[in-house]
Parts: structure tokens; C-alpha cells; sequence
């Protein structure tokens, strides 16, 4: 599902009751596919992109994940090994990764992934070629989670940060209740967002949706964990 005009297009798991990311894709001189999800379903997403924006999986250049866990990235060894795909994330969540974090692919039945992380993320601005976004370290959900915006665009990408009137979870290994509302309130705070694309679940549309969004999210943290 395109995103406006901008070329952004939002691909949502299919019904197979696997839990597996949305996956975002940005179109242009240098394409990028955020969240390539688990690789058992990767031919089915596949087949969305390409059906729709005729983008072949060796036409990206980065597979950027916002985070590690599984149902994000399983699929980015794929595009790595098979077509060259560079996959991104943040030093932290790298050391993460390597660490504790491996016990999440364990938890969910998988195998820790093959590839190799070749682009370090840094929090500030990430040109790819006709455009710029800026990556914000948002820790929380895990240690090196990032969101990513396209001001310009008013996209926020959130990863597991937030959701439609909800937030990530905290109890898995990583997770930082206090790190993750700090995160939000960040977030929250920042200008020319007009739509929030979240890691599970619909998007948010529409400037007033997502302050509205965000109202929920602080009152439904505060009954949580207050």
C-alpha cells in the first residue's frame, strides 16, 4: 500500500498467524526496504512488492532494520546472501544482537541469522541519494532500537516503539520500561509528522491521529506501569 505520493509503500504480514513485522519500502536512487520480516514468508512479500511497485529484491540497496528481533530482520541474511542487500541497524543493537539478545531467536524457534551487519546506523541524518531521513536512537523495546523520520514527508517509522493506542513491549530480554517511555515522549515531540507507520498493526494518518495517538499511548503507559 503506497504511502501518499512519496513513493513510501507499507506491507502488511499476511493472515498466517505468524507474528511478523510490516515491512516499509522507500523508492528511489537508492532503495530501501525497512523490516524485511521472517524469511519463511519473504516470498510472499516478494510478490507484494514487486506486483506493486516493480521493485526486485536486487534493486535495494540497504535492508535497514529497527530493531533485531526476529520477526523484524529473520529475512535480511536472505537479501544479503542471495542479492548483495547491505543490512543496517544501530551499533547498539549490533552489540545487542550479539549478546544477549540472541536468546530472542531461541525464544521464537529460529536460527541466529548468518549474515553480517555491514552499515553501522548512527543517530542524525542518512542520505540515500535523492533524500535524506534522520535516524533517532530510541531504546525501550531493545537497547539499539531506532525510529526513523523523513521530515519532509512528515513519515515517522517506529519499529516496536508505538503502536495504534499502544507500545512495545519491555519483558523481553533488552527491554527498559523507562528508556521506552523517554523514547516516546521524544517522539512525540517531534515536528512534521503527519503519519506514523508502527512495526505491527495499521498506521496512524493524519497530524491530528497522531497527537491524538500519542495522548493514548501516555494514559494507557501510565495505568501500566504507574
Amino acid at each position: 500500500m503506497q504511502i501518499g505520493k512519496t513513493g513510501v509503500y507499507v506491507y502488511y504480514p499476511p493472515p498466517t498467524g505468524d507474528v511478523c513485522s510490516n515491512t516499509v519500502v522507500i523508492d528511489g536512487r537508492e532503495k530501501v526496504i525497512i523490516d524485511p520480516g521472517l524469511r519463511h514468508l519473504w516470498p510472499y512479500l516478494e510478490k507484494a512488492i514487486e506486483a506493486e511497485t516493480r521493485i526486485a529484491p536486487a534493486d535495494f540497496y540497504m535492508a535497514l532494520h529497527t530493531h533485531s528481533h526476529p520477526d523484524h530482520m529473520d529475512a535480511g541474511a536472505l537479501l544479503e546472501d542471495s542479492y548483495g542487500v547491505i543490512q543496517a541497524m544501530s551499533a547498539e543493537e549490533k552489540s545487542f544482537l550479539e549478546g544477549e539478545g540472541r536468546s530472542i531467536f531461541q525464544w521464537m524457534g529460529l536460527d541466529y541469522p548468518s549474515g553480517t551487519v555491514g552499515r553501522l546506523l548512527k543517530e542524525g541524518p542518512l542520505e540515500l541519494g535523492d533524500k535524506i531521513l534522520q535516524i533517532y536512537l530510541t531504546p525501550g523495546h531493545t537497547p539499539g532500537s531506532v525510529c526513523i523520520h523523513w521530515p519532509e514527508e512528515g513519515i515517522l517509522i517506529t519499529g516496536d516503539l508505538i503502536f495504534a493506542r499502544s507500545f512495545g513491549r519491555v519483558d523481553l530480554a533488552g527491554g527498559d520500561a523507562k528508556a521506552l517511555i523517554a523514547s516516546i515522549e521524544r517522539m512525540a515531540s517531534l515536528d512534521h509528522v503527519e503519519t506514523v507507520i508502527p512495526g505491527h498493526g495499521p498506521s496512524i494518518v493524519g497530524r491530528s491521529q497522531v497527537e491524538k495517538n500519542f495522548r493514548a499511548i501516555f494514559e494507557l503507559f501510565r495505568s501500566s506501569f504507574f
